[in-house]
């Protein structure tokens, strides 16, 4: 890859609306966690207890952080505007206008893509804001969005489905 070719960036989808936003910037590191869960049965007499397998948990990604800069986004195409993607996070949070029902009242769903590192259907669990820099006018000039992702499945995944994936 030439040395001014940027890798193909992050972007997030709103499900609901089809509204996606592309990052500024790359997350410097993903952590993904699963967690497997097992009912611990006690048997009287047994030295141990016996495992037995419950569920596994959905996949977390935590304190994925984006990165945004007033100065770096106005370099960009387009009219960039850093507080569009803040906006756009606070919207994931919340449910839309036309939910009716406890049930179907729920924030809408996350696609997030990263061309060659990851494709998941989501739910933010978390938003945290972190303003860096302020301009002499008092906008936010530096912020850092650090969100919680859990993975969101409609169809059952099993192992053989999983050692398929690339």
């Amino acid at each position: 890859m030439p040395f001014d070719t940027r890798p193909p960036r992050c972007s997030l989808v709103n499900v609901e609306t089809g509204e996606s936003i592309g990052c500024l910037f790359n997350p410097t590191q993903l952590a993904e966690k699963v967690q497997v869960n097992w009912n611990r049965l006690t048997v009287p007499g047994l030295s141990h207890q016996v495992l037995q397998y419950q569920s596994t948990g959905n996949r977390e990604f935590g304190g994925v952080e984006f990165y945004l800069d007033r100065v770096f986004a106005a370099e960009q195409p387009g009219d960039v505007d850093i507080m569009d993607f803040r906006a756009f996070l606070r919207a994931l949070t919340v449910p839309p206008e036309s939910t009716e029902g406890v049930a179907a009242t729920a924030p809408p769903r996350t696609l997030l893509v990263w061309p060659g590192v990851l494709t998941v259907e989501a739910v933010l669990t978390s938003v945290e804001f972190q303003y860096r820099q302020f301009g002499n006018d008092g906008r936010v000039m530096v912020y850092a969005a650090t969100v919680g992702f859990e993975e969101i499945l409609d169809v059952r995944v099993t192992s053989e489905t999983l050692r398929e994936e690339v």
